[in-house]
């Protein structure tokens, strides 16, 4: 992004256009372009329509001994790399190789900075990452421990949901690939999408030709452009992750500064050879942390072999969007090649963890503070109870059986009779008694999903009673303590043989003699059926919840219990998520 686009254009094919970094036994020569003379290139024929106001494009030959071969062999390894720098309006796509990227990185950092600007990465995120997520790679922002991985790259089918507020809390989103919305006005950018935010790098399917890959590149740039325009971003609205913190203040006492490794650099998109190589000396150095009292500021002694070869300065610094790590000496070096090296390495702050006493963490350009998490418990459902005790779980008997016969029976307005009546389609069945396994089991007729229900009655059914944590407690310790029967055969053995000798039964509302036609239900389940536990405690009311979640009720101490309440439901929920299933709540209406 530039503020006058014409003038860089030409200065940013200067910049990819300068030699790689000499190695030994390589050769690289450009073999093609545009007209790098001809004032501005001319469009490829075709791409007249597609709002492209400039394009410059090259091809670099890189000849190169392989790494197997021996000194003086005669292999060598060829290959043509397409750089190509594409203009729409005051916006830039460049593609080229991983090597000259990092130079472009490089560059876009070193002072003075160029006119160029990279597009904030909440613009990237808002506009790419509101999707269906499909790739995430995260980096911890937690105090290194031996419980809790310090990075985390996942995949799979709509991450969103994958998310734990307990378990991902404390990880920040460093690149992400998500299915990208559908719009009328994009005819070849769609499908998955991802993007380095931070690095203000964006990947996605491979094209047809390079016209394709124009139209792609031209709607991309008319996306964000839209978006930039719009100033509404708001990130990438990912639930659960971790968020940065705004300033400095409070954080203090930096003790320990790690660096991504090369294997970890295999699983990230989007980076070089500079980086990798980069990766390799600072897992060969010895870093030493000397913090600064009251201050993010720190000294770092560096050498390799376990000696100290000088002592570098370093400090997080307000940057374009987020932090910037200052870098320089803090004294005259003993061994100024090898600290040149080191400096050299770490200039990638992208591979950088600082960790501070203060419970902070510098990582990704950004400043992070580890938050316990307290978040909302998704899958409340509110039922409506007219015509029910809310306040009695079962019916007024105390032996088993007499409970059996009397739950959904007329008359039986307990929360067992409620819910005879809510679950009255497909099959179901009552398990209450020593050792039961869930109040009711239930599969319904449609997807065949189990429901084990566990039922516990409100404190009070008072339009004005109040939160109570420990309403909850016990109804939610034993649903996870019988998560064990979420396993089919376990199940199926538990309920062939039922706590009392006539277990009440239902097919479709109907009382039935026995547990015949719910276990012939129960017996063609499988592994990939869906299951849930849900709990039945109407004790919280919906009117009462909405109005602590608004803050318009004003009572801080319901909105702590409250708090803790979906804390206790979301650790549970994570257990059985974990295992395949999911967690509903049942409140009042």
């Amino acid at each position: 992004m530039a503020d006058d686009p014409r003038q860089f254009f030409d200065g940013c094919e200067r910049v990819l256009r300068d030699p790689w970094r000499s190695r030994p036994g390589r050769e690289e020569r450009i073999i093609a372009s545009s007209s790098p003379d001809a004032g501005q290139p001319e469009a490829p024929r075709g791409l007249e329509n597609l709002g492209i106001d400039q394009i410059a494009a090259f091809v670099r030959e890189v000849r190169a001994h392989p790494g197997w071969a021996a000194p003086g062999s005669s292999f060598v390894d060829t290959t043509n790399h397409l750089t190509a720098v594409l203009r729409r309006g005051r916006l830039f796509a460049v593609h080229t190789d991983n090597v000259t990227v990092d130079r472009l990185q490089r560059w876009l950092d070193k002072a003075p900075r160029p006119a160029l600007r990279r597009i904030p990465p909440d613009v990237l995120e808002s506009a790419l990452l509101t999707g269906e997520s499909k790739g995430l790679w995260l980096r911890g922002t937690h105090q290194r421990r031996t419980t809790k991985p310090d990075t985390k790259n996942i995949s799979g089918q709509r991450l969103q949901d994958a998310l734990s507020p307990f378990e991902d809390s404390s990880f920040a989103m460093g690149s992400a690939k998500a299915l990208l919305d559908d719009d009328p006005e994009r005819f070849v950018l769609h499908g998955t999408i991802g993007t380095t935010p931070r690095r203000s790098s964006v990947w996605f399917g491979p094209a047809t030709d390079f016209n394709a890959f124009a139209a792609a590149v031209a709607e991309l740039l008319l996306l964000l452009d839209k978006a930039l325009v719009s100033g509404t971003a708001t990130g990438h609205g990912l639930p659960h992750l971790a968020r940065p913190v705004a300033d400095l203040s409070g954080v203090f006492g930096a003790y320990e500064i790690i660096a991504t490794t090369p294997d970890e650099l295999a699983n990230l998109p989007d980076l070089g050879d500079e980086v990798r190589d980069a990766a390799i000396t600072l897992e060969a150095a010895t870093l030493d942390v000397q913090e600064k009292a009251n201050s993010p500021d720190f000294v770092l002694g560096v050498g390799f072999g376990g000696s100290i070869s000088g002592t570098l300065a370093l400090g997080p610094r307000v940057g374009d969007h987020g932090f910037d790590l200052s870098l320089g000496y803090a004294t005259e070096p003993t061994d100024p090649p090898t600290v040149r090296e080191i400096m050299d390495a770490l200039g990638h702050q992208e591979l950088l963890t600082v960790y501070y006493r203060s419970g902070h963490t510098f990582s990704n350009g950004q400043i992070w503070k580890e938050r316990i998490p307290v978040a909302a418990f998704r899958n409340w459902m509110f039922e409506d109870f007219t015509g029910f005790d809310i306040t009695r779980e079962k019916p007024d008997r105390t032996e088993p059986q007499e409970i059996h016969d009397l739950a959904g029976r007329p008359g039986d307005t307990s929360l067992f009779g409620w819910v005879v009546q809510h679950f009255s389609d497909g099959w179901l069945t009552c398990d209450d008694g020593a050792g039961e396994a869930a109040d009711f089991f239930h599969i319904a007729p449609d997807d065949g999903c189990l429901s084990v229900n566990h039922v516990k009655a409100a404190r009070s059914a008072s339009p004005r009673r109040r939160v109570a944590a420990a309403a909850y407690e016990v109804v939610v310790g034993q649903a996870v303590k019988n998560l064990v029967y979420a396993d089919t055969d376990r199940l199926r053995t538990k309920l062939s043989r039922a706590p009392v000798a006539r277990p009440a039964c239902w097919s479709d509302g109907a009382s039935v003699d026995d547990r015949t036609e719910f276990l012939e239900a129960l017996e063609p389940r499988n592994a990939t059926d869906p299951w849930r536990v849900v709990v039945v405690q109407p004790h919280i009311a919906e009117p009462t919840y909405h109005q602590l979640r608004s803050g318009s009720n004003g009572a801080e101490t319901d909105l702590l219990r409250l708090h803790l309440v979906e804390t206790l439901l979301n650790s549970a929920r994570a257990s059985g998520v974990g295992i395949g299933g999911e967690l509903e709540v049942i409140g009042s209406s």
